[in-house]
């Protein structure tokens, strides 16, 4: 898929790792780790790979830590010591609706 470093599993291992710095020390449930890659697998198209990774892929990663931080964020407050699938996708809206980047696609 890409010609250059970067390929599209790779970026979503950093953007998996990303999510989780954001998420501390709350447990990510399995059924929120397919969410996050629902959401952001295949929006990593050619274009992000090969032109827009190298030099904005800083400016998304620090998103998804935004993400992992809101979705820890709610479910501490439900009193909850792990992390919906629905968690992940009501914070991806969020900071989607407030990112104004290409970088965010539709959440399902």
């Amino acid at each position: 898929m890409a010609n250059g470093p970067y390929t599209q599993e790779g970026i979503m291992s950093q953007v998996l790792v990303a999510f989780g710095q954001g998420t501390g020390a709350i447990r990510v449930s399995h059924d929120a780790a397919v969410a996050l890659r629902t959401v952001y697998f295949g929006a990593i198209t050619d274009d992000i790979i090969n032109n827009k990774w190298p030099t904005q892929g800083v400016q998304a990663l620090e998103r998804l830590r935004a993400i992992g931080r809101l979705a820890a964020a709610q479910a501490t407050q439900r009193g909850d010591t792990t992390i919906s699938a629905d968690d992940v996708r009501d914070s991806a809206k969020a900071v989607h609706t407030i990112s104004m980047t290409d970088f965010c696609p539709p959440v399902p």
